[in-house]
């Protein structure tokens, strides 16, 4: 990282990415599972991380390949971690995890940068991700908390194609 208009730019387009995948989670959740309160968590989801997003200027020109949590974008989610029957409190939690994340990146970078101006910003980005994961546990302890059968369906999807 060479420069705080080079951090705010990957921050951006981490938020950016976030909410594109909050969405389409969203979508499918409505579309596919008909679980619309979940649908509802992560459109709600896709919305803050847009309001994140719009904190941070565009960037200008080209970004390269520099991705400083590597191939697996932390605020995106693990779609392994997904499961068509899961509560709206299991999309805050799986939120709260992605949070935590892109907490660990940033006081990461913090930690190696030699640029001041740049550690300023990822300690800020620090204290920034800490209240993103406070929100995120906010909203997951306000829903109902799933029964421990949450994930067991009677008449489960047949995701098999048929002939």
């Amino acid at each position: 990282m060479t420069s705080t208009a080079e951090l705010f730019a990957i921050v951006r387009l981490m938020e950016e990415s976030s909410a594109e995948r909050y969405r389409e989670l969203a979508e499918a959740f409505e579309i596919s599972c008909n679980n619309l309160e979940t649908a509802e968590a992560f459109r709600a989801l896709a919305e803050g991380e847009d309001r994140h997003a719009a904190e941070f200027p565009a960037p200008v020109g080209p970004l390269g390949a520099l991705k400083p949590w590597g191939e697996e974008d932390p605020e995106i989610a693990d779609p392994g971690a997904v499961h068509y029957l899961m509560y709206p409190w299991h999309a805050y939690d799986l939120a709260l995890r992605h949070e935590q994340e892109t907490l660990a990146i940033f006081t990461a970078l913090a930690d190696a940068t030699t640029i001041p101006e740049v550690k300023a910003e990822a300690l800020r980005l620090v204290e920034r991700e800490k209240g993103h994961m406070d929100r995120m546990r906010e909203l997951r302890d306000i829903q109902p908390i799933p029964p421990d059968d949450w994930d067991e369906d009677d008449d489960p999807p047949n995701w098999e194609a048929s002939d």
